[in-house]
């Protein structure tokens, strides 16, 4: 467990208030995690409203200064992809984020332009413990000055037996944390990926501003598959990763990029009502992850690639159960509970923001592209704290269309209409086919439950034996991907046990991108340093 000791001013009319997240990032009952609060330099009563999110604390009015303590206690075994938004606390380490670690006055940050001094001291911790956290590395005492709350409240802190590496870009410190021993790559092959990531999103948005960048990454146990995620934070990301063999240095090459483009998109250019610009947020950064990756060759990664990503998007997007949802219904509730609707704006968003890039190209005959929207919008949270929502990215975008891009919006962002492809394929001079295999487990289940719900009688899942009413006990998926075998153990009958293999695929009109030097030459421009140009 660990103690948080609190000291703070108290409110002068007796009642001081501490908030304290019950639910966050689609976590519920965080106060679980909560234990043996008490005030200790004065007599008072401490209740807990968990719906509010408020501890109250009563105490004579005349009272200063308040002295509070609790403590926090993993409430969830392991740590694994499911766990890794709660606190995780054992003897070898601690993992959290900071608005499941401190509670804070009511009175603190009430307006966004508010700013908050904070004095943090780390005591009693063996001499080999590391404290590392978004603020700092190995620093027992820290004070953080001029902060905004919701910037405090969005950080990690890690301790216990991490190991960091140290990395400078353009005098700026760029810190891996991470722990145990990794499977399939060495420490410094991350290190050196984070440093190359860095500098080529640095540049990109040209932005060298940050002095201190922390990443760490938290290894977990899976015994089939990979399984990795990871959240844009202040000054970091934090990452965790299934540690084996299947987990490999390409899809940390997605990860880390995807998360550190958070730093920009999400974090400096903020939206309007959260999840009502997801399809930015989340599509955009996106697409521009297999840009950058493909326009810097990380990790050796080409146009290819980028080909290849496009094309699995659109499969996801295509083949999705909601793939055709209004933007309305991505909610709070449903984008962190149901995960078709939580990957919708990433497919949806990044396949708009690929063909709003083919038509700036086409439009200015190679003068811009989506890069100069990107540029704009930063520069306008910058210097005006402008947010985005559809209204102002309309405003920025038609500055470099011929035609006013509103309908276009409206029809496929707000009303979720599929964009006809093969047209837009056709109009860019692209060359695809027509149709192929795409991604389909073939039945559908209780999420709560595992029991299977239905079956689709023309799947592979129903030829291989699946039927409704099976009980789902263990499974092996790789989402969204046709040539790896899923493997399912059921239980039919209360007592029957089965194992089920089969091919999650099937044949659907849906075009694709061809690989080849007649797309490289419109998606790069070889004789230009490689660069993304979508030139016609």
């Amino acid at each position: 467990m660990l103690k948080v000791n609190m000291s703070f001013e108290a409110d002068s009319g007796g009642i001081t208030k501490l908030s304290f997240q019950n639910e966050a990032w689609g976590e519920k009952d965080i106060y679980n995690c909560i234990k043996d609060m008490q005030l200790l330099n004065e007599k008072g009563n401490v209740t807990v409203n968990k719906d509010s999110g408020w501890v109250i604390i009563e105490h004579p009015k005349e009272v200063r200064l308040l002295d509070f303590e609790y403590t926090l206690k993993q409430d969830r075994k392991g740590l694994s992809s499911k766990t890794r938004y709660r606190p995780i606390i054992n003897e070898t380490y601690f993992h959290i984020f900071s608005h499941n670690m401190f509670m804070l006055p009511s009175y603190l940050g009430p307006n966004p332009d508010d700013v908050l001094n904070i004095e943090l001291r780390w005591e009693d911790f063996p001499d080999d413990y590391v404290i590392h956290n978004s603020f700092g590395s190995q620093k027992k005492y820290q004070l953080i000055e001029n902060i905004e709350k919701e910037e405090f409240h969005t950080a990690i802190f890690v301790g216990g037996d991490f190991r960091t590496f140290k990395n400078n870009v353009k005098n700026n410190e760029v810190i891996l944390a991470t722990r145990g021993k990794w499977v399939s790559y060495a420490d410094k092959d991350i290190s050196n990926l984070l440093k190359t990531t860095i500098e080529a999103q640095r540049d990109f948005w040209q932005d060298h501003t940050q002095k201190y960048f922390t990443v760490t990454m938290l290894p977990f146990f899976q015994e089939r598959g990979s399984g990795f995620g990871g959240t844009g934070l202040t000054n970091s990301f934090a990452t965790t990763v299934s540690n084996n063999k299947n987990t490999s240095i390409d899809q940390m090459v997605y990860l880390f990029n995807h998360e550190l483009m958070h730093n920009w998109i999400g974090n400096t250019i903020q939206n309007e009502n959260e999840e009502e610009q997801y399809w930015f947020s989340e599509g955009f950064t996106e697409y521009y992850t297999f840009k950058n990756i493909a326009t810097h060759k990380i990790n050796n990664l080409d146009a290819n690639y980028f080909v290849d990503e496009v094309n699995r998007t659109i499969r996801d997007l295509f083949t999705s159960p909601v793939a055709s949802s209004p933007n309305s219904e991505i909610t709070y509730d449903n984008y962190w509970s149901d995960r078709h609707y939580g990957k919708l704006p990433y497919y949806r968003g990044a396949v708009y923001a690929f063909i709003l890039d083919l038509k700036i190209q086409k439009d200015s005959n190679g003068k811009h592209s989506l890069d100069n929207i990107m540029q704009d919008i930063f520069k306008s949270s910058i210097d005006q704290n402008q947010k985005v929502n559809s209204a102002f990215f309309r405003k920025v975008v038609n500055k470099y269309l011929k035609e006013d891009i509103s309908s276009f919006h409206k029809t496929h962002i707000i009303d979720g209409e599929l964009i006809e492809l093969d047209k837009m394929f056709n109009q860019f001079g692209l060359e695809y086919i027509p149709d192929t295999d795409v991604f389909d487990l073939g039945f559908k289940e209780n999420s709560e439950t595992y029991k299977v719900l239905a079956v689709d009688s023309t799947s592979n899942a129903y030829k291989a034996g699946l039927r409704e009413g099976d009980q789902i006990v263990w499974r092996s998926i790789y989402y969204g991907r046709v040539d790896k075998q899923v493997d399912l153990n059921i239980i039919r009958n209360k007592d029957e046990k089965i194992d089920i293999s089969y091919l999650p695929v099937k044949r659907a009109l849906i075009p694709q991108l061809k690989r080849g030097i007649h797309n490289r030459d419109r998606l790069f421009n070889p004789n230009d340093d490689d660069k993304v140009h979508f030139l016609e």
